[in-house]
């Protein structure tokens, strides 16, 4: 039995020994604010320093056990460290690599890294691991290839994170936080990810050792937006596309709804009109799953009509008093319904407009409002009920009584079933405007004729109305005679 603790202890300790430690060292940060600011560093390079720094441990966390990875800071406000300290925390963790993330800033662009030789014995692993470092950013980030060099040969100092670390050690200028190409780069979420890839490949490399590269899910963004398509709810989803997911798992109302969506869209059409639902996505691969970063959506299926305003207006119809109703488009409207003085007074109109001829009298008030309808439901103009009186526009009795008189007007048979007929004498040349409204003033049909004849005789087809009483509305000249039919 001791002999198999006395193996188990030394293959535990084998392997101790064998990983291999790497310290991530995320430049400066706040003191105990953002506002403490000891090193007078902009929020660009303190939050884009922990930001790719925190991906890069993640990736190596996830996808390498042979390594061991610490950071010398793991938050932005009281993550303040000296320059110092940062170098005695990796020779306190015997590091083996240390990789000093920074972003530069003075007029420039593109990427740089500096190593340090000051009282090393072998510099060829600091150049080699340094190149490494530069040449996978200039590829991976874009950026302009700048320098990789001696610090003190440029500097004309050494960085104090390198000079007093005995790990084989880097500092990585990723980019300048001044430029307005880089620093777009720089607050990238999409871009931090591919600056902790480039690290990450870059230590694999140096270390000459094999790990699975994929990485977990990026961050991303849901948009869900309700729709009305052919008077049916539905609620698209979009979303913008994770970084490294193979697929994305889609939750309503904090259930699984649809899994291993391959694309960046899913339109759910079961859904209920005027009900309320919640979504939230989890992007997906091998290493695990994320949640979309901008939450929980909630959205409710709509397919009733929109608000709409209407509007009226005193008017003469040829001769007679008349209210002149229109109103804007209601959305997912089918038709609508004018109340006229709290009564419905027509149904089932459709367009945006409506005359209303019948007994209209000068001088009255009259009341109006709306509904927009369809199957979902119906909704009440905006603007209210609407108050108008009508105009004078009539007639003497002596121009009603000439025209009746010269022109003869009469209608036939009435009652009548299939067709009325329409007679007028001593018509020739002259346009006949014709209106057929039934009871509640609702116009049914209009004819423009013009007589030929001095006998103006036409026929009407009527069997598609109901049976009942209607109004035929003749125009001759802007006057105007009404004459009451009856269909059977």
């Amino acid at each position: 039995m001791k002999k198999i603790y006395t193996l188990l202890y030394f293959f535990i300790f084998t392997c101790f020994l064998n990983a291999q430690i790497i310290v991530i060292d995320p430049g400066h940060g706040y003191g105990t604010s953002t506002s403490d600011n000891p090193d007078g560093r902009t929020a660009t390079e303190i939050e884009t320093a922990l930001a790719v720094g925190l991906k890069t441990r993640t990736l190596i966390q996830n996808n390498c056990s042979a390594l061991t990875v610490y950071m010398t800071r793991t938050t932005n406000v009281n993550g303040w460290t000296s320059v110092t300290q940062r170098a005695q925390m990796a020779n306190n963790w015997n590091a083996d690599r240390l990789l000093s993330v920074h972003c530069n800033a003075g007029g420039g662009t593109g990427t740089e890294t500096f190593y340090c030789t000051y009282d090393d014995t072998n510099t060829t692993p600091d150049i080699n691991f340094s190149k490494k470092i530069q040449a996978d950013m200039v590829t991976n980030g874009s950026f302009n290839n700048r320098r990789c060099v001696e610090d003190n040969s440029f500097l004309s100092y050494h960085l104090g994170v390198l000079r007093y670390s005995s790990a084989t050690g880097c500092l990585n200028e990723i980019g300048f936080v001044d430029n307005t190409t880089d620093a777009t780069k720089l607050n990238s979420n999409t871009w931090r990810d591919k600056f902790a890839l480039s690290y990450f490949n870059s230590l694999k490399s140096d270390l000459n050792i094999s790990c699975t590269t994929t990485p977990s899910p990026g961050n991303f963004t849901l948009t869900a937006t309700p729709e009305c398509v052919n008077n049916s709810s539905r609620i698209n989803l979009t979303w913008t596309t994770s970084a490294y997911a193979s697929s994305y798992d889609i939750y309503r109302n904090g259930s699984l709804y649809a899994s291993d969506i391959t694309g960046t869209s899913f339109l759910n059409t079961y859904v209920t009109n005027g009900t309320t639902y919640t979504y939230y996505i989890k992007a997906k691969n091998s290493t695990g799953s994320t949640n979309n970063s901008n939450g929980t959506l909630t959205r409710t299926a709509s397919c009733a009509p929109s608000s709409f305003t209407l509007t009226t207006a005193a008017t003469c119809s040829g001769g007679a008093s008349a209210i002149n109703l229109t109103w804007t488009t209601s959305s997912n409207a089918t038709s609508y319904d004018i109340y006229r003085n709290g009564n419905l007074y027509a149904s089932d109109v459709t367009g945006n407009s409506f005359l209303n001829t019948y007994l209209i009298n000068a001088g009255s008030t009259y009341t109006y409002y709306m509904k927009a309808k369809n199957s979902s439901g119906t909704l009440n103009n905006s603007n209210g009920t609407k108050s108008v009186t009508a105009i004078s526009c009539s007639r003497t009795n002596n121009e009603l009584n000439d025209l009746v008189k010269t022109n003869e007007i009469s209608i036939y048979p009435n009652p009548a079933i299939d067709e009325i007929i329409l007679e007028i004498n001593n018509l020739f040349n002259k346009e006949v405007y014709v209106k057929i409204f039934d009871i509640t003033g609702k116009q049914l049909k209009y004819y423009e004729i013009t007589s030929k004849e001095e006998m103006f005789k036409h026929a009407f087809n009527i069997t598609e109305l109901n049976s009942g009483v209607y109004f035929m509305n003749i125009s001759i000249n802007n006057e105007e005679v009404t004459k009451k039919f009856i269909k059977n």
